[in-house]
C-alpha cells in the first residue's frame, strides 16, 4: 500500500543549472513556476528520471540535470558562492595541462600549468583565500566544496572520447614501487584505477575519488612468498 510518505520519500530528486542558479539566484527547476528556488522545486521520482527526461523548456540550458535532493541545498549555495567570487574578479578556470587553477581576472591568460585535479578543490581554496569577501556578501563556504571527483567527469575533462583512453593523475609510491592512478575510459563507461610500472591493474576499479586523500586508494601490496625450492 503507498502512503502519502512514502510516495513523497520516493519522490527525491531535482533538476538543477547551475548556469541559472549563478544568473539569477533561482536554480531550480518547478513544472509550475519555472526557474526558483529549492523551496518551490517540483520533486521528481528515480522511476521519471529514467522516462519523461528533462522538460523541453530546458534546452537553452545545457548544463540542467537531475540532481539527489540531498545534493541541491549544497550546489545551490556553491553557485552562490561562485556568483560572488566572478563578481569580486576572481575565478577558477582549466589550464592548458587540463588542471584546473584560480586567479584573478588579469592573471587568467598567462596560466598554463594548473594545480588542482578536481574543479572544487580549486573553488576550496579560493573561497578560502577571499574569505572576507564571502563574510561580507553572507554565503557561508566552509564544507561546501568536496575534492570528490567521479571517474566520468574526470575523463570528460581529459577530454577522453573512446573507451581505450587513458591519463594518468597521479603517481604514488609504496614499499619502494611506484604506482600511477589513471582514469580510463569515457562516459559512463570511465573508471579509476591503480597499476604498477608494467601497466598492471592493482585492485579493483572504482568510479570515485577524494583528492585529498588519494593515495589511501591504493590498495595495500601484498607481495607472494616464494614456494620451498622456488629459490
Amino acid at each position: 500500500m503507498t502512503t502519502p510518505m512514502t510516495t513523497q520519500l520516493a519522490a527525491s530528486v531535482v533538476i538543477f543549472s547551475e548556469a541559472e542558479a549563478m544568473r539569477s539566484g533561482a536554480g531550480f527547476w518547478s513544472n509550475n513556476e519555472g526557474w526558483t528556488v529549492l523551496t518551490n522545486a517540483t520533486l521528481f521520482t528515480p522511476e521519471e528520471c529514467r522516462t519523461l527526461g528533462r522538460p523541453l523548456t530546458l534546452t537553452d540550458l545545457p548544463d540542467a540535470n537531475w540532481m539527489d535532493f540531498s545534493d541541491a541545498e549544497r550546489a545551490g549555495l556553491a553557485a552562490k558562492i561562485k556568483a560572488v567570487l566572478i563578481e569580486d574578479g576572481f575565478a577558477v578556470a582549466l589550464a592548458p595541462d587540463r588542471r584546473w587553477y584560480w586567479a584573478d581576472e588579469q592573471d587568467r591568460d598567462e596560466v598554463s600549468i594548473g594545480e588542482y585535479h578536481a574543479e572544487n578543490m580549486a573553488w576550496r581554496d579560493l573561497a578560502e583565500s577571499r574569505r572576507h569577501v564571502l563574510e561580507d556578501a553572507g554565503p557561508d563556504h566552509d564544507g561546501v566544496f568536496s575534492a570528490v571527483t567521479s571517474s566520468m567527469q574526470m575523463a570528460r575533462q581529459n577530454k577522453h572520447v573512446w573507451r581505450d583512453a587513458f591519463t594518468v593523475l597521479h603517481t604514488a609510491s609504496r614499499e619502494g614501487e611506484e604506482h600511477d592512478l589513471r582514469v580510463c575510459g569515457c562516459g559512463f563507461g570511465a573508471y579509476f584505477e591503480w597499476v604498477d610500472q608494467r601497466g598492471t591493474p592493482v585492485g579493483d576499479a572504482f568510479t570515485a575519488v577524494d583528492f585529498d586523500q588519494v593515495e589511501a586508494t591504493l590498495p595495500l601490496i601484498v607481495h607472494a612468498s616464494p614456494t620451498p625450492g622456488s629459490i
